[in-house]
């Protein structure tokens, strides 16, 4: 998928989040997933929809007027406009107890609509956030004011991801790339590490790493990475050397 598609999202995506960060003014949430991992731990992959996690005390109508009030806003498209993206349409097919789900659209001058998604999860009492600004040079690159914003820290990210690669009903290789990235580029401490998985999670996702193949990353991961860094990892050394890290921190960390 071509970069200029992603960039349109990730704008799209930092643009709300200003703009929620002063609707959800003292109620706890945190981004999470790949958004996170890209706007605040300088992840190479790109993602097309945005995550989050919101406290169990905030009404279901509370944010769904929250969420609504500021895509149907001026203010939003109005930002989104010199980007080539005309107008906003929404829908919100999923509003429960624990879900909150929004399907938008971008539509753009020449009539195209590039679809992505905005969810929250509802599932906890209390929420362990950090408190940031997003990635300086992603915020240059869209010609955006700083903002704070909460999220997860990178050692709760890579327990996150931990679990979700340890998970038997998934098989989704981004974990891998992205608990890579947090361990290795990031630097998150295999000591912080085991204090927020589960052993048997951790041996568990040690254990998937290696039934990864190069078709899984080619298939799954290298579509969302920028043009600049496909030819670096379209060679399978690059690929198989990161699984090889992965699975040694996680074994060391149960050592």
């Amino acid at each position: 998928m071509p970069t200029q598609t992603f960039e349109l999202r990730e704008l799209f995506h930092l643009m709300l989040l200003r703009h929620l960060c002063t609707r959800l003014s003292g109620r706890s949430y945190a981004v999470k997933g790949g958004i996170c991992l890209r706007f605040f731990h300088r992840s190479v992959r790109l993602s097309e929809d945005m995550d989050l996690d919101i406290v169990s005390s905030v009404r279901v109508e509370t944010l769904c007027n929250a969420v609504d009030s500021v895509l149907t806003g001026r203010a939003l498209l109005a930002s989104l406009m010199p980007a080539g993206i005309v107008r906003l349409s929404s829908s919100r097919p999923k509003q429960t107890e624990t879900t909150q789900r929004w399907k938008v659209g971008l539509v753009l001058a020449g009539g195209e609509s590039l679809p992505t998604k905005v969810e929250f999860s509802r599932r906890k009492d209390k929420i362990d956030y950090s408190v940031g600004i997003p990635d300086p040079d992603l915020l240059r690159r869209y010609r955006m004011p700083p903002f704070a914003a909460q999220y997860y820290d990178a050692t709760a990210m890579a327990a996150q991801k931990t679990a979700a690669l340890a998970s038997p009903a998934r098989n989704a290789l981004r974990d891998l790339f992205d608990l890579h990235h947090l361990l290795f580029i990031v630097g998150v401490k295999p000591a912080e590490l085991s204090k927020r998985a589960d052993p048997a999670e951790i041996e568990a996702a040690a254990d998937k790493v290696g039934r990864f193949t190069f078709l899984d990353f080619k298939e799954q991961v290298l579509p969302y990475l920028p043009d600049e860094l496909i030819g670096l990892h379209h060679d399978p050394v690059v690929f198989e050397k990161q699984k090889e890290e992965v699975e040694r921190a996680l074994l060391e960390i149960l050592a």
